[in-house]
């Protein structure tokens, strides 16, 4: 936004999630046509999750990934795509075809980090 006198103004981002995150550091196996690596996660919420990752895949990327919630729940396996990357920091992928059951598992768990 520039205002009558040229000064340029930035307004911050407006919070565009649909879902509540919560911390989450686990290893997420994440592969692609070209990549096939095991990263670590920071955060995840029903809607998806972010990778860390210096050199993160470009936005609109296709992966697969598996991950675990809990050492002693059964691996989470889905596909997602990036919708956003920052290079040195990681991705932020979203989940594309969630079961419904894996869909309430990362419920259940978004549920009760409080």
């Amino acid at each position: 936004m520039v205002d009558q006198e040229g000064r340029e103004y930035i307004t911050p981002e407006i919070e565009r999630r649909q879902y509540r995150r919560v911390q989450l550091i686990t290893q997420v196996r994440c592969e692609t046509l070209s990549c096939d690596a095991l990263l670590l996660t920071r955060d995840v919420s029903v809607g998806g999750l972010f990778i860390k990752s210096v050199r993160p895949l470009p936005a609109n990327s296709e992966v697969s990934l598996t991950f675990n919630l809990k050492p002693s729940e059964p691996a989470i396996t889905c596909r997602g795509r990036v919708v956003y990357a920052v290079v040195g920091l990681g991705m932020g992928i979203q989940f594309s075809d969630l079961t419904e059951e894996a869909r309430q598992v990362l419920q259940r768990f978004v549920d009760e980090s409080v």
